[in-house]
């Protein structure tokens, strides 16, 4: 019997909606699905690397751009918004195409509002239906804006739990879902912690994982390489760049990996007391299994981390410091002496997963 086959697309706005996909196409592996995932760059290196048995179609991803001062990001979004509804224009005319070509029994797509097809199954995955944006009034025009295209798919999964306290706050708990079936999939994560026999790194102090679009990916990566070097305390940073693994760079004190694999990353994780990172949606499912101390600096203007750093550490799950004049040493101070606690989520389930395709069928 041919196997069905699953296209799906992560969004291209850093690369946590790559990675929070790797659990859910393991998963479809084991049902026996055959996938085809529709990427390019740094996520297609990235999840070649973690998906070795899934094929692989190059699509253009929204390719955007951050501001370096936080307070012009609304605006630069605004102004990308022409390229974003272009590509939104793009992958719809696009699937189209290679549907003719491939014969695709399902679509998912992780945020990409044009990656649908009117005769096929198709998935929107997202936590965020209630979009925190820097003014109140606007979050309903958002919203509203979000759900034209949302209520086109045919089923929303939300990577998160309907019990409160969830992950992501208000973000997934709006007070009017979409028209079409939504599911809480529960946390989706790529990492379990490996046993102390399977370590190969030495203690280190904090693991900084730097992530997200440029410039700031990069304006982070150096402040925490030139702060972590000054406090002669051992440290390493993983920099989030698949494509240039061969230029690791390493000090007396730092070593930092242009990119580190789910193993290695693992590993990376259980070796350092803190993590201090941008608090990405799907970096804070990543690290719930390891009940690290967290510290989280988000990208300056991005309000969907401002919110979650907020949410996380109003429970006490996380520190939370601004961009602007955060200062390493205090906040690792801080986080050493801070009673944490840990938040509990559902883990998302394969046979769970299993029905709802075949709901998608009925």
């Amino acid at each position: 019997m041919k196997k069905q086959t699953i296209c799906i697309a992560p969004l291209d706005w850093g690369l946590g909606h790559a990675t929070r996909c790797i659990s859910l196409v393991k998963a479809l592996l084991q049902l026996e699905y055959k996938i085809v995932i529709a990427c390019e760059g740094h996520h297609q290196a990235l999840l070649r690397e973690a998906l070795p048995e899934a094929n692989f179609l190059p699509l253009a991803g929204y390719r955007i751009r951050y501001t370096k001062n936080g307070k012009w990001f609304v605006w630069a979004m605004l102004l990308q918004m022409p390229k974003i509804i272009f590509s939104i224009y793009y992958e719809k005319r696009w699937l189209c195409k290679m549907q003719k070509q491939f014969q695709f029994n399902f679509i998912i797509s992780d945020n990409r509002f044009g990656f649908r097809h009117k005769d096929i199954p198709s998935v929107f995955i997202t936590h965020q239906l209630n979009v925190q944006t820097p003014w109140k009034w606007t979050n309903h025009l958002v919203q509203k804006i979000q759900y034209h295209y949302i209520n086109r798919f045919d089923a929303c999964w939300i990577p998160d739990t309907i019990n409160i306290p969830n992950l992501s706050g208000l973000l997934s708990q709006p007070i009017r879902l979409p028209k079409i079936p939504v599911w809480y999939m529960g946390a989706l994560s790529r990492m379990t912690p490996s046993t102390q026999d399977e370590q190969n790194f030495p203690a280190i102090k904090f693991l900084g994982i730097v992530s997200g679009p440029e410039p700031q990916r990069t304006l982070f990566e150096n402040a925490l390489w030139a702060m972590g070097n000054s406090l002669c305390l051992p440290f390493a940073l993983v920099a989030g760049r698949p494509l240039q693994t061969g230029e690791n760079k390493f000090t007396a004190y730092g070593s930092l990996y242009q990119h580190a694999s789910g193993e290695k990353l693992v590993q990376l994780i259980q070796s350092a007391e803190i993590i201090v990172f941008r608090g990405g949606y799907t970096s804070l499912m990543e690290l719930l299994p390891f009940n690290k101390k967290l510290i989280i600096v988000p990208t300056p203007g991005q309000t969907e981390q401002v919110y979650l750093a907020k949410w996380w550490a109003s429970h006490h799950w996380a520190l939370h410091y601004n961009q602007e004049n955060f200062d390493l040493g205090l906040a690792l101070s801080t986080a050493s002496d801070f009673v944490f606690e840990y938040p509990s989520c559902e883990a998302f389930s394969i046979e769970t997963l299993k029905g709802k395709l075949k709901e998608l069928t009925l």
